[in-house]
């Protein structure tokens, strides 16, 4: 069984660290892995986009409507690449909305960015990582907080197992041991619901 796994963001949020992330985990547990990158302005806060496919794939493009689960670090980002998803597949969103430069642009509302997704049939799991992690002392964290959450969801079985996905956020990111405890604190915030 391939999953498809679709993380999506603006640049500076972590977005390709946390596809390394899900990668690394995936190899850890001896998973054939394809990750494949789409970003224009990341260095300027730009959207930014990573396709991971874990399985018996061949092309590291997951085709639009193919997609399994999405991880979406900026809400609008989230709903900008929603069509990646099958019917009935899960989000889970950070509730961070980060507007756009351009002037005159109306920034839609996190309440219409929930229903948007909700009213295309996916199953919409949203939390504040932003929040959550400056509360451990490092708003760069977000990332491995929300893969925390979607993994105490269930919904990164078939990825990679709990430890191994803690191992992987160990290797990949060396720099803080606040990103292990985001990840266990993300891993807590989906046990109550």
């Amino acid at each position: 069984m391939a999953r498809n796994i679709v993380v999506a963001g603006v640049g500076g949020q972590g977005i390709i660290t946390t596809a390394r992330i899900l990668a690394e985990a995936a190899l850890i547990e001896g998973r054939n892995v394809l990750v494949a990158e789409t970003h224009g302005l990341s260095q300027r806060g730009g959207s930014v986009v990573v396709h991971v496919r874990v399985g018996d794939v061949e092309a590291p493009l997951i085709p639009p409507g193919m997609g399994d689960l999405l991880i979406g670090l900026e809400a609008i980002e989230a709903a900008r690449y929603a069509g990646l998803l099958a019917p009935g597949a899960s989000v889970v969103m950070n509730e961070d909305i980060q507007p756009p430069a351009l002037p005159r642009v109306k920034t839609p509302s996190l309440g219409e960015l929930l229903g948007a997704l909700k009213a295309a049939g996916l199953r919409v799991h949203s939390i504040n990582a932003v929040e959550e992690a400056v509360k451990l002392g490092d708003a760069r964290s977000a990332n491995t907080l929300l893969l925390g959450y979607a993994t105490g969801l269930g919904l990164l079985e078939g990825v990679a197992a709990q430890e191994s996905l803690e191992e992987a956020v160990a290797r990949v990111i060396r720099r803080s041991r606040v990103a292990v405890e985001a990840y266990r604190r993300g891993l807590q915030l989906a046990s109550g619901h």
